[in-house]
């Protein structure tokens, strides 16, 4: 039988705190109960109020302070978002990435909640207790080929590839100095970085004897017959009851996960349906790696309400509120995340956009050409107080306030919004592949294509695409269609600049489905919409 659902459970970036703030549901108050009974077992403090409380420290932070904590919120919050998904759809297999084989293997019955609490607090016990230096994880904009030979020329020791997430999204992990030799030849490369908030450099050789210590600590956890299908990165394969699961949650904390690979022999055994059981951005990965499938996550704010217990969105600060009490930084985060290729844990509200995530201005004006077209800005927003804003919560505010009454017995946004057009309520970041790749030529999203399909010949396109790309033009600009001609040039014509044609080609990328970013490769360099248009109609052949 065909594996058509399947549950992605993920480990670090899991956890948002207060995500089960003002939650009933007894599925997810029995897992919160329980991990602090096992905390206190360790005498450690319960992890609920991280899971309840909006104003607690984030993952960055914990993964510094407290990172026994920040596991077991993990598989807290991780485990309860699959049972309570569960009310709404039964999973055909379930995938754990990383620490995530915890909770999946715990929610297919492999382990009693208590036990495999147990489980991530021993790990967790010996990581601190046997991890020789200070390291980390740090995330590349690269394929897993080009990133291991980014790594052999680094040849620090302990450095290692160790998760492959996507096509274009490698992560590698070891010590700090490594890993800081690596982030400054990425730059020089003009490849995207981020540092990921993870307490310890996992999947790597610099873990072996925390591994051993793990290994020993839960001899005699009781392993308990699957109920459901377990699909694991790391083993390559399907667990069976005959597989030592604890010898396999050990090994994994030094093998790589291949969880591109993973998605790819799932989907092409048939599965359809992707559902993250977190806020980690995994549905994100899967729609960069595999085409035609259907993502959700449990922390989509926009998804419907489950039968019983309902998703509970993450708290959000009334400030990004805006048209339809829309999640404007959390759609931000997800968007600048899968436009740039970040993990979305990586892109928080207070990351300064050039500083922390690298955006220089040609990319913040493309970026906001997508911000633009995702929130139906209806006026250019370079040169403005748009453009002027350098972080995404500042960026927020300024898009919820756009859709707000502008006082007592205003309209109500929902109907008649200020500044924006109608509320197109997107449920999902655009399928957008991440690194800079100047050479290559971004194709079409497969459910993205132009509207008039029926036009048929070379030529036609073009002129299809055309039409729409002076539509766009004119009404981004100010000017009449008829202005704006195919054989204009765009910056002695129509006096467009460089960040203005970035801002623009963010709103192309939107308007077409591009799947890459546009900004210093071929699109960049076309200086009339006609030869544009046929650099778009070209990616449909």
């Amino acid at each position: 039988m065909a594996a058509e659902t399947v549950f992605l459970l993920p480990g670090q970036g899991g956890y948002v705190p207060g995500m089960f703030a003002g939650e009933t549901a007894t599925e997810v108050a029995e897992v919160l109960h329980i991990a602090d009974a096992v905390a206190g077992e360790f005498g450690r403090g319960g992890v609920s109020g991280l899971l309840t409380d909006p104003d607690v420290p984030d993952a960055g932070t914990l993964a510094k302070e407290d990172s026994f904590a920040l596991q077991l919120a993990l598989y807290a919050a991780v485990l309860a978002s699959a049972r309570r998904a569960a009310h709404r759809r039964s999973p055909d297999v379930l995938v754990g990435h990383s620490m995530g084989e915890i909770a999946a293997l715990t929610h297919a019955g492999a382990f009693d909640i208590a036990d495999g609490a147990r489980l991530v607090c021993h790990r967790a016990l010996a990581l601190l207790a046997h991890c020789p230096q200070p390291g980390g994880m740090l995330a590349l904009t690269l394929p897993a080929g080009r990133a291991e030979h980014l790594v052999r020329a680094v040849a620090a020791p302990g450095l290692a590839v160790a998760v492959t997430n996507a096509p274009r999204h490698t992560v590698v992990s070891g010590p700090e100095e490594a890993l800081a030799t690596v982030a400054r030849v990425a730059s020089a490369l003009e490849v995207g970085t981020v540092r990921l908030p993870a307490p310890f450099p996992f999947h790597g050789p610099l873990l072996g004897v925390a591994a051993e210590a793990f290994a020993a600590a839960v001899s005699d956890v009781r392993q308990r017959p699957l109920r459901a299908l377990v699909y694991s990165p790391v083993a390559g394969s399907y667990l069976t009851d005959a597989t030592d699961l604890k010898a396999l949650l050990a090994r994994q904390l030094t093998a790589p996960v291949p969880f591109l690979a993973a998605v790819r022999e799932l989907h092409a055994a048939g599965a359809q349906h992707f559902v993250e059981c977190g806020a980690a951005g995994l549905a994100g990965l899967v729609r960069r790696s595999v085409p035609d499938v259907s993502t959700e996550s449990t922390a989509d704010t926009s998804a419907e309400p489950t039968t019983g217990a309902g998703p509970v969105p993450a708290p959000v600060d009334a400030a990004t509120l805006g048209i339809g009490g829309r999640d404007v930084l959390g759609e931000l985060r997800e968007l600048y995340a899968g436009t740039l290729g970040y993990p979305v844990e990586a892109v928080t509200g207070d990351a300064d956009l050039e500083a922390d995530l690298g955006i220089d201005s040609l990319k913040r004006a493309e970026m906001l050409g997508r911000v633009s077209a995702r929130f139906g800005l209806d006026a250019s927003v370079d040169g403005g107080r748009f453009l002027a804003q350098s972080t995404l919560a500042e960026l927020a505010e300024l898009v919820a306030a756009a859709g707000r009454p502008a006082g007592p017995g205003a309209a109500s946004p929902t109907a008649a919004p200020p500044t924006l057009t109608a509320d197109p309520a997107p449920t999902a970041a655009p399928t957008l592949a991440p690194g800079p790749a100047p050479t290559a030529v971004p194709t079409l999203a497969p459910d993205a294509a132009p509207a008039s399909e029926e036009v048929t010949g070379e030529g036609a396109g073009a002129r299809d695409v055309l039409g729409e790309l002076r539509e766009l033009y004119a009404g981004t600009l100010g000017y009449p269609v008829e202005a704006v001609t195919g054989d204009a040039d765009l910056e002695a014509d129509l006096g467009i600049d460089s960040l203005k044609r970035a801002e623009m080609l963010g709103k192309v990328s939107a308007r077409f489905g591009l799947d890459a970013s546009v900004d210093g490769g071929r699109f960049l360099a076309q200086s009339t919409l006609a030869e544009l248009a046929e650099l778009i109609a070209a990616t449909r052949r």
